[in-house]
């Protein structure tokens, strides 16, 4: 990470501790001649919208913090084509939570900081404000989520005003407080693109009285637009179809809010497009009112990458799975990677691990500096020696099995490295990799059980956690034995090599049953693909554990990632195929255009650890490998699995298309 030399000051109103402020910082200034590049630094808690000669120059900036403990985010943009000779405005919209969830941190003092050396502009004194007059805080209902922050948007046309990117009474207006940049503000260049905001999709609503639905071509994180007439005062409550949703197995009875929008219309025509987006497949506009729609659709927003990946075969639930699972994958990203965004937004570990094949076979280029921005987050933002999920977020904790899964081998560091071999991240993640796994004590020749702050391997029942914790532990201590080689960092050897032949000497002789893996009476699935994967298994009882991975069916979605892979590890690519197609099936006919958090229809629409058989797809019924961090790669399809099968991604800037038999 690069950190930014702070030149400016950071400024903010005078009543600076109140939560869910709406304000518009100003800056009106000559300009003689323009230089060749001016170049802004920018960074607020925790929302900004740059308008500059009341043209917007960014959509959504700010990045969530925190990168280092205490510090935040900067964005750098290129203002030069806004510019002109004579006077200019700069206006910045800010929107400052005052609170906190599983993907934001609150700095505890609202801010904003801009610096444009090249025509001499930084924050300061010198910088005006007002309060943006059209936005209230709501009453009379929930606010969203403690899972994630932000507030309800409430909006009054009435108190708009059209001139408000470049006011009349600029001069009048109140001079920014300067503050002196406390040791919490120490900041670091944005290390991923600014959002993007799609182009406009015009709709047709679905009138039902005075209740309306406007329905998205798929799942979007999405900016409503309207123009409408109505009568002054007439309220608009707008929502999505994912408004509420439910927890997730387990917490299958508590009813999570998302955002939503009240707007209170002025007399005639009302014009409004929300910088805002909630999350859904449609809106839904609810009044007591008539209203008149003259026009109503979306603006699609959301990381700057592109879905470019694509998979075909004769199978079309497979190829419904894939392709859902792609957009899956583009709607839990934004600001970090998030479970659900619709409930949490978190950006938990063991999802990630299951989205981080995903992003090298169905997403441009640009969805790797996210992944790469996952892990700095997970190693830097560690609680001593302990991995923990979740971050960055104030809900963070230690689920060990999830820390385990991404430092082993099949997790987010590997996944990265292995399509893109940069050492950066395991010269980052091996000292913390190592230090996490000795906080694990032996006995017996096997692990003592550590619970972190939540046990948790998967959810539901016959989770057989003590077979899971030494498979995956023992992954993680192979592949950090692979990190020492390739950095030549061998200060851990003699930790490293102890451990591994401990638990190797004494796995089997300890759960091995004669036909599968288990600790007590129950045979659970995902403890004996896990044993597979990591190596554990002797080959001569893969046909035993095949057996049990087709008539067993504990795993819940996400654990079901790594069943698959370890029959298709195994060799039992068109076992894992039929079992998949089985599972998946009622996920893959839906109407929905992502994929559900479980199998049983409970949680969310969509969720992160559900995409699993677009790996599958792209890496064992194609079979496409490397060994070069996709510079070059290997195909290999599975014969007679399906009729036809053919793909397009992407290696860099190099578009890849395969089809078979060609």
């Amino acid at each position: 990470m690069k950190a930014i030399q702070t030149n400016a000051k950071f400024i903010w109103t005078k009543d600076c501790i109140s939560p869910n402020q709406h304000v518009i910082f100003y800056r009106r200034f000559l300009i003689d001649k323009i230089p060749e590049k001016v170049e802004a630094i920018i960074s607020v808690d925790t929302k900004y919208w740059l308008y500059i000669n009341e043209k917007q120059v960014v959509f959504e900036g700010g990045l969530f913090r925190e990168s280092l403990p205490g510090a935040g985010y900067a964005d750098i943009v290129d203002i030069t084509k806004f510019l002109h000779i004579g006077h200019n405005m700069i206006a910045i919209e800010c929107w400052y939570y005052g609170n906190e969830g599983r993907n934001n941190v609150d700095s505890g003092t609202p801010y904003l900081y801009f610096e444009a050396e090249k025509i001499g502009i930084n924050s300061d004194s010198g910088f005006k404000y007002k309060y943006h007059p059209a936005f209230y805080q709501t009453e009379g209902d929930e606010e969203p989520s403690y899972l994630y922050g932000g507030y309800n948007i409430g909006f009054d046309a009435n108190l708009d005003k059209k001139d408000i990117y470049n006011p009349a009474d600029y001069h009048n207006l109140e001079s920014s407080i300067v503050y002196p940049p406390n040791k919490e503000q120490i900041l670091y260049e944005r290390p991923i693109p600014l959002i993007k905001k799609f182009p406009y999709t015009s709709c047709k609503p679905l009138k039902k009285n005075n209740y309306y639905e406007v329905k998205f071509l798929h799942a979007a994180q999405a900016l409503i637009h309207f123009v409408l007439v109505a009568k002054k005062n007439t309220v608009l409550n707008i929502k999505t179809d994912r408004y509420e949703t439910y927890g997730g197995p387990g917490d299958e009875h508590s009813l999570y809010k998302n955002h939503r929008i009240e707007y209170i219309c002025k007399e005639g025509i009302n014009e409004f497009t929300s910088n805002f987006y909630l999350f859904g497949e449609k809106f839904i506009i609810e009044t007591d009112q008539d209203i008149e729609i003259m026009e109503i659709g979306y603006f699609d927003t959301g990381y700057d990458c592109d879905i470019i990946g694509k998979f075909h075969c004769s199978c079309d639930i497979t190829n419904r799975l894939v392709e859902k699972a792609a957009r899956t994958l583009y709607v839990c990203m934004r600001d970090n990677f998030m479970d659900c965004p619709d409930r949490e937004r978190g950006q938990w570990i063991g999802d990630v691990a299951v989205q981080a094949p995903q992003v090298f076979f169905l997403l441009s280029q640009s969805a790797q500096k996210l992944l790469k921005k996952c892990i700095y987050d997970f190693i830097n933002l560690r609680k001593g020696d302990k991995l923990v999920g979740c971050v960055p977020g104030v809900h963070s904790s230690e689920l060990p099995a999830q820390s385990l899964i991404a430092i082993g081998e099949y997790g987010i560091i590997s996944t990265y490295y292995k399509y893109t071999n940069d050492l950066d991240v395991l010269k980052l993640s091996f000292e913390p990799s190592v230090k996490y796994l000795m906080l694990w004590e032996m006995q017996s020749g096997l692990l003592k059980h550590r619970n972190g702050d939540w046990s948790w391997f998967d959810h539901l029942y016959n989770v057989d956690q003590d077979v899971l914790e030494n498979a995956w532990y023992y992954s993680s201590l192979k592949f950090v034995k692979k990190v020492a080689d390739l950095l030549d960092d061998h200060r851990y050897d003699s930790f490293i090599n102890e451990r591994i032949e401990q638990i190797g000497s004494n796995f089997n002789k300890r759960f091995w049953k004669g036909s599968y893996y288990a600790s007590k009476d129950v045979v659970d699935d995902r403890a004996n693909a896990v044993a597979v994967l990591a190596g554990l298994c002797e080959k001569e009882n893969y046909e035993k554990i095949k057996g049990i991975l087709l008539k067993v069916f504990n795993a819940t979605v996400f654990m079901e990632n790594f069943v698959l892979e370890a029959l298709c590890q195994m060799g039992y690519i068109e076992e894992a195929y039929r079992r998949m197609v089985s599972r998946y099936y009622n996920l893959a006919v839906n109407e929905n255009s992502t994929l559900w958090e479980d199998f049983f229809i409970l949680g969310t629409k969509n969720h992160a650890w559900s995409g699993a058989p677009a790996t599958i797809a792209f890496k064992y019924f194609l079979g496409i490998d490397t060994d070069d961090g996709f510079k070059t790669y290997t195909f290999k399809p599975v014969e007679g699995l399906f009729d036809n099968m053919s793909c397009e991604f992407y290696m860099g800037d190099n578009k890849v298309t395969i089809n078979y038999p060609d």
